[in-house]
């Protein structure tokens, strides 16, 4: 790949990584480090495998010290059609929330683990709040058998609010399990122009899953 790429922790990068063979897969890099070979150090990049198992590829790289940016055969920035692809699979979430770089946002799925109300271990919620960002004050509101609202407000940013039920208030985030996995979920935008009767446009998204057991605080 000849893309300079860079070290910081927290970069969406490409990685070419032996997986049943050798596939290009999304990557998330954890930083540089010393390596045990003289004048080398190594930059870590943690990637997903098919089988949803998440591992820490080692790239050795030239130099004496780590730099801000480096060239990598194996490892670059993805082009826009491959970082759309990947965002819209929500596999860049997915590395983020497990290397603790992210933690649940608007629009998130919640699945229950147990029954509620008239919800039953298993069903998904969702996670009200803006997209790509946490709720504020570090708790949100979970609504199941949802009808889910998903469009852009004036300021650009995208709204998520659900109605349906049963629903929490205020659940703290901290409460919530990461899973690994992902769902597709049914949401709705208005049209172009002015909302109305009739102008609801239906689509799917696929975000992060979240597990919640009721009554048990982390």
């Amino acid at each position: 790949m000849s893309d300079l790429v860079p070290t910081a922790p927290g970069t969406r990068v490409s990685a070419l990584v032996y997986d049943a063979g050798t596939v290009l897969t999304p990557g998330v890099v954890l930083g540089p480090q010393p390596s045990r070979r003289a004048g080398r150090f190594v930059l870590r990049v943690l990637v997903r495998r098919r089988s949803g198992e998440f591992h820490i590829e080692e790239y050795l790289v030239p130099g004496w010290a780590p730099a801000a940016r480096i060239h990598h055969d194996y490892v670059g920035v993805p082009g826009d059609e491959l970082r759309q692809t990947w965002e819209g699979l929500a596999l860049w979430d997915l590395l983020e929330i497990e290397a603790g770089l992210r933690g649940p946002h608007g629009g998130d799925a919640v699945r229950l683990t147990t029954a509620w109300y008239e919800a039953n271990a298993g069903d998904i919620g969702v996670l009200d709040g803006f997209v790509g960002q946490p709720p504020p004050r570090g708790q949100g509101r979970i609504t199941f058998n949802a009808s889910t609202f998903r469009g852009p407000t004036r300021r650009g940013r995208i709204l998520v609010q659900a109605s349906g039920g049963p629903g929490s208030i205020t659940t703290p985030l901290s409460d919530l399990a990461k899973t690994g996995q992902t769902a597709t979920l049914p949401v709705w935008r208005w049209q172009p122009g002015a909302p109305g009767s009739g102008r609801g446009q239906e689509y799917t998204v696929t975000v992060p899953v979240w597990d919640w057991t009721p009554g048990v605080s982390s």
